[in-house]
């Protein structure tokens, strides 16, 4: 029998970043023999007083990893540190802001524009839990606003307008609007000039933190703000029937065409493939 790997989930505080390690090592562990390990890297020493006397007082009790994983570039030099002190794989998820070398496995989604190599294992989206709910859906509809960024115009107004016509044109029972954290208060003023029936709005700020973990596999029908890439894949992954509320580009990019290539498979209905999925597959490989 195989001997049951020790992975250790390095977490930053960041739900973004956490949320694609999950997605990572739940697939790792429906797909083999592991025990995962969350870390909160405000629990562990000092990375450079580690990388330097190969002595990582961490948390007692613990088991030694076989393999850390961390996304964000708060985790890469603690990743680095559990590496020398332990002699364990390390995965980065994302392009990392140090050389790639430095870790056994880099996931970079390819909109990140890196060169594939021995230790660089390219997705075509980020990682997300595909955990479809198989239940019937209700009949709502979510909205997902995200901000102002460097690929797309930000446009309350024309955002707000997509949302009234597609709540006159389909019936739902409910409505429901949750912004961001990039969201501007501009949006929230317009959003009470609109007066669109039958809507509520959640602002992020003063949500609980998984309200919208287990309202997003509810609902029947969602639509995102194209320039939240993550959260796009991340309702598509839901199994609500998902589509764009569109922001004008402000210049094409790899990730202004990857996203629009997502529209046309989701119009198309054509399966975007779980990531995560094959990415546990590849390590399952060659450390297991």
């Amino acid at each position: 029998m195989k001997k049951i790997k020790i992975i250790w989930r390095l977490l930053d505080g960041k739900k973004g970043h956490e949320k694609q390690s999950l997605a990572l090592v739940r697939s790792l562990k429906e797909q083999s023999r592991c025990r995962i390990f969350d870390i909160n890297i405000q629990d562990l020493e000092n990375p450079f007083l580690a990388l330097i006397f190969k002595k990582n007082n961490l948390n007692k009790g613990l088991i030694k990893p076989d393999i850390a994983i961390g996304a964000g570039h708060k985790t890469h030099f603690h990743l680095l540190a559990i590496k020398r002190c332990f002699n364990a794989k390390i995965v980065v998820i994302m392009k990392p802001s140090i050389p790639h070398k430095l870790f056994d496995l880099c996931v970079i989604p390819k909109h990140d524009d890196v060169k594939s190599g021995n230790n660089v294992f390219i997705t075509n989206t980020p990682l997300v839990n595909f955990n479809l709910n198989k239940k019937k859906k209700e009949n709502m509809a979510l909205f997902l606003i995200g901000g102002p960024s460097k690929h797309f115009h930000w446009d309350s107004k024309k955002v707000l307008e997509q949302i009234k016509n597609i709540s006159q044109k389909f019936k739902f029972k409910k409505l429901l609007i949750t912004t961001s954290r990039r969201t501007p208060i501009g949006f929230i003023s317009e959003y009470k000039k609109s007066k669109i029936k039958n809507i509520k709005l959640y602002e992020d700020t003063k949500i609980i933190n998984d309200w919208l973990d287990k309202k997003i596999v509810k609902v029947k029908n969602i639509w995102v703000t194209n320039d939240s890439y993550s959260m796009l894949i991340e309702a598509i992954a839901s199994g609500a029937y998902t589509d764009i509320l569109e922001l004008k580009v402000k210049k094409k990019s790899r990730l202004s065409s990857e996203i629009n290539s997502i529209k046309k498979k989701i119009r198309n209905k054509i399966t975007i493939q779980n990531e995560a999925e094959k990415v546990a597959k590849f390590i399952q490989k060659i450390w297991f």
